[in-house]
């Protein structure tokens, strides 16, 4: 007990010395800010961290738990160390874990902490793991960075140095979506706090994204606003050449090819001056835009003017591509095509093969760090050897030269899209890559080849919609180790491409990094064809891009088809040609269509499709417009009689069912065809109908008809409709209603995925503007973004409502709309409607068709039946097109559901048995009772 006592007495003791030594908190923070004040050279740099180091021990010993100027001390040691590391090639992970235990400090609350200390911890620690090449994390730091700061007018500095970090990565990596995003909301910051220089420059990146995505008369706004604020300060007028060339780019791209000449002038001018190392680029614009203009001489002028100064091998990829170009026009195909080889071999990627015939290894293109100019490369030069085949008779030999390389972008393609991930960039490489999709296609036509043809009308078809289905489908998640083998692969992978962006480096390192990016490659790769055997839901998701051949198409599109006659026709309305291939179980053909006679003759037929009166009125000029569609589209196939048409259209979506045989009286393609669409090939293979065991997984019919709406939704009521559905739903065991107040969003949000067959009697928006679609209900509206993701049960989805199959038409994406929406979460059939139809055909077909459905038929035919009868029955102004045409299938044919299903007859089958078992039994034990009883009475 004395000597516990005696140890208690010293610790006190010790403890009390030791806060008599203390500082107070103003003294340490004097001396903090007396160690940070000095400079950042070598010696200061060594001297400052031992301060750091020093100040910190102490400060802790005095007052354990962190405080802002604890945490303040650690971010500038964490710094110390970032340009330790930048001055000396030091290790950056000292850096990382200062700034992280900063970040650790924040975990429990504590009042003496600011906010704005936690956001500049993120941010910094995101630029040191960009020194160390750590994409994702350092994206990662910096976008916590923002979301905690975006608020905070004290982060203001950390913000303004975070997102044109972040807005730059995602540009790089072509995410344009979001690029555009942070750019949008840093500009809000700087504009909030009064930063006329860092809003100068979000807008310059902002304007840069606005035209990657050809929304150029708002980059050039957004551009010009930027101009004007960098004029304000003459420090930073050395940058303004930068912007004049982009806003030269902008012009030109928009079509005004004088002012953009100006504007490029100007930028030489003062490139010029400045001495700017990339004067070459500015050389190469100016001699751009007079080759556009048609002055060859000019152009070659800048064109060897730039070759001469030129310092940067990527710029000098481009400038070699453009001289190509020159050459191309002139036609001087060799020399052009000797060109092109030569701005390949400048890419950096261990390529160096001079004859125009050689191409680089699918395995090389992977090395490219500037993708894009890979790309455009590859698409220039296909182009030129297909002008070259054209221009010597469609020399065979030419053209196959033109359609391996062709295939070779269509690879690069693909490569590029695995990066892209928003919906609007991923639209804007769909549309960047048509023309190359269409000259591949024409260079197929010329050679006869349909099954080539057949590939590149898959891949510019719905690539989007099958990546929206793969994320929605991808329910498998990677476990653990996977995850932590697939991220590490993936960021040593970009690690060593980021250093191979360096022009600065000797030969042999760049052999080194080569062979050491081609081996995590390959490791990459074995890891992905592990996955495709282990996790196969998830390869299908993440890494799959393949587009079903001819052979899979007849085996699961054609042969399928309920056993009866089926072709697959497919179109490609190109900007110079419409080619379509029709395939059948017997043959394939590939023919190019009449492109004039083809936008005649839809202008017509829509003018007068979607309107009774004026159909009615016009009804003989309708008649010539769908025949003269059915001789451009259907006719030159010979298609027999009875044949299933499965129609991947595109562009526009065709009523192919009014289209008539006769230009004189209507002879509709549904009297003789039963016809359903699809977006793709692709589509109905990765939005298979799920098969229904002996027991129904999901439950049968959901029907919704809210009849009336929410007042500030402004929407007519729907009367009937009820009566229509109440109609419908008794074709189906189990339906479930929800009428009137009980069908509203969030019932439909809740119910819908769980049903197999989902039918909803509402209105809906979806049309040809940029207004996104959406589906009204008897509370609320449901837009096209909203739809969950989380994978539905249905198989049948039917929106009987206005104008929900048209969309805005992206090219190479096929129609947005309503229906495209639940196709994305997996529901493989939807039948829709293309215009505003009336109420009274629309609730009689509706339920004709489900009457065919519950017989067993196949969507297809369900819909043609009805079409049929109603046809037969109606009176002569309601047989118009106008008032039946517009349901359309789209997706999957087959059946989806009958009447009775065999679980439930087996299951009620055994119920009988047991309570006839049962009665027999209790009749029995009663029969011998009453036996026993007579036998045993006197």
């Amino acid at each position: 007990m004395r000597t516990l006592l005696l140890g208690l007495g010293l610790y006190f003791l010790a403890n009390i010395q030791l806060f008599a030594q203390c500082q107070g908190r103003t003294a340490f923070h004097s001396r903090l800010q007396g160690i940070t004040a000095t400079g950042f050279d070598s010696l200061a740099l060594v001297r400052q961290r031992q301060n750091l180091e020093g100040w910190l021990s102490d400060y802790q010993k005095c007052y354990p738990v962190a405080d802002s100027n604890y945490v303040s001390a650690l971010n500038e040691l964490a710094r110390v160390h970032y340009y330790f590391a930048y001055s000396f090639n030091t290790d950056i992970a000292p850096a990382i874990v200062c700034s992280q235990r900063v970040i650790d400090a924040y975990a429990h609350p504590n009042l003496t902490l600011k906010n704005s200390d936690l956001v500049l911890a993120n941010y910094r620690q995101g630029v040191y793991y960009d020194y160390d090449n750590a994409a994702e994390k350092s994206i990662l730091a910096l976008s916590k960075a923002i979301e905690l700061g975006k608020d905070q007018p004290q982060a203001s500095q950390s913000l303004n140095s975070a997102y044109p970090y972040v807005i730059g990565h995602y540009r790089m990596v072509g995410d344009y979506d979001r690029a555009l995003n942070y750019a949008e909301e840093g500009e809000k910051v700087a504009l909030r706090v009064g930063d006329d220089v860092i809003t100068s420059k979000l807008l310059v990146q902002k304007s840069q994204v606005l035209a990657e995505l050809g929304r150029l008369p708002e980059a050039r706004q957004t551009l010009e606003r930027a101009i004007a604020l960098i004029l304000q300060f003459p420090e930073h007028h050395r940058t303004l050449s930068g912007e004049e060339r982009m806003l030269g780019g902008i012009l030109y791209d928009m079509g005004q090819l004088d002012e953009s000449l100006s504007h490029y002038h100007l930028a030489y001018a003062m490139a010029k001056k400045n001495n700017n190392e990339n004067l070459s680029d500015y050389a190469t614009s100016l001699g751009a835009a007079y080759l556009d203009m048609g002055n060859d001489a000019k152009a070659q002028n800048y064109f060897q003017e730039a070759l001469r100064i030129n310092k940067s091998k990527s710029s000098k990829s481009i400038l070699l591509d453009y001289m190509a170009l020159l050459q191309r026009k002139r036609k001087n195909f060799e020399r052009a095509l000797n060109y092109h080889q030569q701005g390949l071999n400048a890419l950096s990627i261990g390529f160096d093969q001079t004859s125009v015939a050689s191409l680089p290894a699918a395995r090389l293109i992977r090395l490219a760090s500037h993708r894009d100019y890979f790309l455009s490369i590859v698409q220039d030069k296909a182009d030129t050897w297909l002008d070259y085949a054209r221009h010597t008779g469609d020399d065979r030999v030419k053209l196959k030269h033109a359609l391996r390389t062709y295939m070779l972008a269509d690879s690069l393609i693909d490569l590029m899209r695995r990066d892209h991930t928003g919906e609007g960039t991923k639209l804007h490489w769909r549309s960047k890559a048509r023309t190359t999709y269409e000259r591949a296609i024409q260079t197929c036509y010329l050679l006869n080849d349909p099954v080539a043809a057949l590939h590149f009308f898959e891949k510019s078809r719905a690539v989007l919609l099958n990546d929206q289905l793969n994320e929605h489908t991808a329910e498998a998640k990677l476990n653990a180790q996977q995850k932590t083998e697939e991220q590490k692969l993936r960021q040593a992978t970009r690690n060593l491409e980021k250093l191979l962006t360096d022009e600065t480096l000797s030969d042999t390192s760049l052999t080194r990094l080569r062979g050491e990016l081609l081996a995590m490659m390959e490791e990459q790769d074995a890891f992905i064809d592990r996955l495709e055997k282990t996790n196969p839901r998830y390869f299908y998701a993440r890494y799959d891009n393949r587009v079903p051949g001819l052979s899979a198409i007849r085996q699961k599109l054609i042969d399928g088809q309920a056993k009866k006659s089926a072709a697959f026709l497919s179109y490609f309305v190109g900007d110079s040609a419409v080619y379509g291939i029709c395939v059948s179980p017997e043959r394939i053909t590939f023919q190019q269509l009449n492109r004039e006679k083809y936008w005649n003759y839809l202008n017509e037929m829509n003018r007068l499709l979607i309107s009774r009166e004026a159909q009615n009125g016009h009804f003989p000029d309708y008649l010539k417009a769908a025949y003269g569609l059915y001789q451009v589209l259907v006719e030159p196939f010979e298609l027999e009689a009875h044949t299933k048409l499965i129609i991947s259209p595109d562009g526009p979506l065709i009523p192919f069912a009014a289209l008539s045989l006769s230009p004189t009286k209507p002879n509709y393609l549904v009297l003789h065809h039963a016809i359903s669409y699809t977006y793709s090939a692709g589509f109905l293979e990765r939005a298979p109908r799920q098969a229904e065991g002996w027991w129904p997984s999901s439950r049968t019919f959901l029907g919704m008809a809210p009849v009336d709406f929410a007042p500030d939704l402004k929407q007519v009521s729907l009367t009937q409709s009820d009566q229509s559905l109440d109609n419908v739903s008794k074709e189906f065991f189990f339906a479930k209603n929800l009428v009137k107040t009980a069908a509203s969003r969030g019932a439909f949000l809740k119910q819908a995925p769980r049903h197999r067959v989902v039918q909803l009697f509402t209105h809906a928006t979806a049309d040809s503007s940029r207004v996104e679609p959406k589906l009204y209900f008897a509370d609320s509206l449901l837009r096209l973004s909203e739809v969950p993701g989380t994978p539905f049960l249905t198989q049948l989805m039917v929106l009987s409502a206005c104008r929900t199959g048209i969309g805005q038409n992206q090219r190479g994406e096929g129609v947005f709309s309503l229906a495209r929406g639940f196709a994305a979460v997996g529901i493989p059939s939807t039948l829709t409607t293309l215009w505003s139809v009336e109420d009274k055909p629309t609730y009689r077909l509706t339920e004709l068709f489900h009457q065919n459905v519950s017989r067993g038929l196949s969507l297809d035919e369900a819909l043609q039946n009805a079409q049929r009868a109603w046809l037969a029955d109606a009176d002569p102004e309601d047989q118009l097109p106008y008032a039946w045409a517009g349901l359309v299938l789209i997706g999957q044919a087959e059946p989806v559901c009958q009447k009775h299903y065999a679980g439930i007859w087996i299951v009620g089958g055994i119920l009988l048995l047991g309570l006839g078992v049962l009665v027999f039994w209790n009749k029995r034990r009663n029969w011998l009772s009453s036996f026993a009883t007579l036998r045993d009475s006197p």
